[in-house]
C-alpha cells in the first residue's frame, strides 16, 4: 500500500506539512510507503483546451 498526501498550503514547510510528516512517521513504522507532493511554489495553469 502507498499513501499520497498533497499539501496545497501556501507555506511549504508550515503546519500542514508538519502534520503530514507526523502521520507519515506512524505509517512508516507500519511499513506503509508514503509520498508527499508540495504544491507551494508551483505554477498551476488552467486547461488550454489542447
Amino acid at each position: 500500500m502507498k499513501v499520497l498526501a498533497i499539501n496545497a498550503s501556501a507555506r511549504r514547510d508550515g503546519n500542514t506539512a508538519l502534520l503530514i510528516r507526523s502521520v507519515f512517521e506512524a505509517l512508516d513504522r507500519e511499513g506503509i510507503e508514503t509520498e508527499m507532493v508540495q504544491l507551494a511554489g508551483q505554477t498551476i495553469e488552467p486547461c488550454k483546451a489542447c
